[in-house]
């Protein structure tokens, strides 16, 4: 399967667009609002999925809606060729002091998986969504295995 990365990046200096005004409040609300997410991709509802994290942008809404578009049909072909989602699990809650945090989720289908990555700022109070992207590259994702005993 051919990977596809939709990303949306920090808003760089002079680039004039309305984001949104609605914050996060904790890490837990960040990883409650991408498990619906999840939910709704799951369901092959992508566009509902995305328009449900679009209060909490802190980046241009165009950007965000044309990278919602972009999955919703990539998404089409996927579960054409792979089938429904079978399950989804979060592998990954990482954070860089109180300033960024990226949870990532594993969207698993009969023959392949998906890493979805959610990344948030909090410039002050509150965190904004500056960042979705998915990949069907999951070497990143793996972690060792203590076996027991060790």
């Amino acid at each position: 399967m051919i990977a596809r990365l939709s990303l949306i990046l920090l808003v760089v200096a002079g680039i004039a667009a309305p984001v949104n005004a609605e914050t996060l409040s904790t890490p837990a609300a960040l990883a409650e609002q991408t498990r619906e997410f999840m939910e709704k991709a799951a369901e092959g509802e992508i566009n509902a999925a995305y328009r449900g994290i679009r209060p909490f942008l802190g980046v241009p809404v165009d950007a965000f809606d044309a990278s919602a578009d972009e999955a919703s049909v990539y998404f089409s072909k996927v579960r054409d060729k792979a089938g429904k989602t079978l399950d989804y699990a979060r592998v990954r809650h990482e954070a860089i002091a109180d300033d960024f945090h990226r949870v990532v989720w594993l969207q698993k289908f009969a023959a392949a998986a998906i890493a979805w990555t959610f990344t948030f700022y909090q410039p002050e109070d509150g965190w904004k969504l500056v960042g979705v992207s998915y990949s069907t590259t999951i070497d990143d994702l793996y972690q060792t295995v203590r076996s027991p005993g060790q």
